[in-house]
């Protein structure tokens, strides 16, 4: 039986000088592959080193919404910071544009012109990477979070359809977005919410779902799935989030283990 981490941040404090015990221990939980997400202009590099030097880690690499303050004043990616970007991307072991999107979670519901510049930046520094990873052909991992954000990303990922695919992380939505989602060619990935005891409404629509449009991940350290709820959450914990969505599909652990990888590895095609 093999299991994919699709989504994690090796870079995090958590992990700092474990990375090979975390991998170990993965392995020995049936995780083949991690996937380590880049945020911004420092992460980038560490996931390419971490994937450099570990024969079961891949990156992604990219700006998410909440990491612009290097930016400044700026409201855009200068065209440097395009070109690293680009070279990063075409690294070897480099399987995606992401985490990139939007994220209006923390502010103001009042749109002030400093809340509608934020916004407008986002947008910008996501469809600039949306194009880098159209003229690569490169997956895309996307981020959106808050009121507004699903509509907005939905908008601008448009243009892109039929040309870029992508997949929304920690899915957490109703049966209306994902269908919005496969619409557009794009895929899920579910983490450790779903086995939250409150997280009833998000196990009903993935009873909903074909097994071959989810992909599973951790999002670690963050979304420990039980049994370690509020605890660190680390690669091998996909186990936990696979098995309940078997569950919940009526299928057994290895038969979505088997589909989710085989979508993983078809969607992440430079991952071998």
């Amino acid at each position: 039986m093999e299991w994919i981490d699709t989504h994690a941040h090796l870079y995090a404090k958590d992990f700092e000088g474990r990375i090979s015990e975390v991998v170990r221990k993965a392995r020995e939980a049936s995780v083949s592959r991690i996937i380590t997400i880049g945020v911004n202009g420092q992460t980038n590099p560490r996931c390419i080193g971490y994937a450099e030097e570990h024969e079961e880690i891949f990156a992604a690499v990219g700006w998410q919404p909440t990491d612009l303050d290097e930016l400044g004043e700026e409201m855009e990616l200068s065209a440097e910071q395009i070109a690293t970007l680009r070279g990063q991307a075409s690294h070897p072991k480099a399987v995606a544009i992401g985490e990139i999107g939007l994220d209006y979670f923390r502010l103001p519901r009042t749109e002030t012109p400093e809340v509608l510049r934020i916004k407008e930046r986002q947008k910008r520094v996501f469809v600039q990477q949306l194009e880098l990873a159209a003229e690569l052909g490169l997956p895309c991992a996307i981020h959106q979070r808050g009121d507004g954000t699903f509509e907005d990303c939905l908008e601008l990922f448009k243009p892109f359809a039929g040309r870029l695919r992508a997949v929304f992380h920690c899915f957490v939505s109703d049966l209306q977005a994902a269908q919005a989602f496969f619409e557009l060619g794009c895929l899920i990935s579910v983490t450790g919410i779903v086995t939250f005891k409150k997280a009833e409404e998000l196990r009903e629509t993935i009873r909903s779902l074909p097994p071959e449009k989810i992909m599973v991940e951790t999002d670690a350290p963050y979304l420990a799935p039980e049994p370690y709820f509020r605890k660190l959450c680390e690669p091998a914990h996909v186990v936990y989030t696979g098995r309940r969505i078997a569950g919940i599909l009526g299928l057994e652990p290895e038969e979505f283990a088997e589909i989710s990888s085989r979508t993983a590895r078809e969607f992440f095609w430079k991952m071998k």
